[in-house]
């Protein structure tokens, strides 16, 4: 018995209304596009102030073209900014936070002592760190590039709890039997943990990830507004104060673009490790 989604019954697949998946998928984005040339169109809620998806399209290709943008340097550079810092700080977070999830979730001892402050750190908001950040964290000169630890460490600290949760949830979520089985077939200690919790838990833990990459690019954002010197945050806070609307949506898609294609990796790597997952969802 196979089972489609809500979206999937209401629009046909390919053997029901013939319409292609990447098909419906573009006339989603040129739905948005339409929506926001209507609304700049007719100055609903004000914004007739900013540019339409036209103007915002010729100012993109002049930034790509190599046109400097409003705080200096080419959208490519401050693109660079913003992409190492999410990659670094969701980077090390997965690091941190896999293991010690997994620990968390197998022993019950290690979740009294480690779990209970976590959780008075985790409702705290990632950009409540900045201040903090800024004044402990210094700004680094590597080769030339300044690398401000004060940003990172707050795209650090939101990827950091939902990997954390997700994993330790992956963990509790795997069912007795699994671990009984394999212990009746003689497994023992690190083969049960290589063979049936870490693959059981692995779709937690990508989850977490992904979940992390898009709360990376929101934190890396607010976090250069406050503290930053470079990227894509720090472009759309000084165009805002020179009223340039335009390099402000040239900024926003960019950031739209770059979570997109950061998000799809995650998604193919996930479908790669774990192509029973799609088999199952058939």
């Amino acid at each position: 018995m196979s089972t489609q989604s809500f979206s999937e019954r209401l629009l046909g697949d390919r053997a029901g209304l013939g319409v292609p998946r990447r098909v419906v998928q573009l006339g989603s984005v040129l739905g948005f596009l339409v929506v926001w040339w209507a609304l700049v169109r007719f100055g609903v809620l004000g914004f007739e102030y900013l540019a339409d998806p036209v103007e915002t399209g010729t100012n993109m290709l002049a930034y790509l073209a190599g046109e400097p943008m409003a705080s200096g340097g080419t959208i490519y550079l401050h693109a660079a900014y913003s992409t190492f810092r999410v990659v670094f700080g969701v980077g090390i977070a997965a690091v941190l936070a896999v293991p010690l999830g997994l620990a968390i979730g197998t022993s019950q001892r290690f979740e009294d002592y480690t779990f209970p402050a976590l959780e008075i750190l985790r409702p705290i908001p990632p950009v409540a760190w900045v201040p903090i950040s800024v004044l402990l964290l210094p700004a680094l000169d590597l080769l030339g590039i300044q690398v401000s630890l004060a940003v990172l460490f707050v795209v650090f600290i939101g990827a950091f709890f939902p990997i954390l949760i997700n994993t330790v949830e992956g963990v509790r979520t795997i069912e007795d039997e699994y671990t009984r089985a394999a212990h009746s077939l003689g497994a023992e200690g690190l083969q049960v943990f290589r063979y049936v919790v870490f693959p059981a838990t692995l779709p937690s833990i990508l989850t977490g990830i992904s979940i992390s990459i898009g709360l990376g690019w929101i934190t890396v954002v607010a976090a250069e507004i406050i503290a930053g010197n470079y990227g894509l945050g720090y472009t759309i806070f000084q165009a805002y104060r020179l009223l340039q609307t335009d390099v402000v949506l040239v900024g926003m898609v960019v950031i739209g673009v770059l979570g997109y294609a950061s998000s799809a990796l995650v998604n193919r790597y996930a479908a790669r490790r774990m192509p029973w997952s799609e088999r199952e969802s058939r």
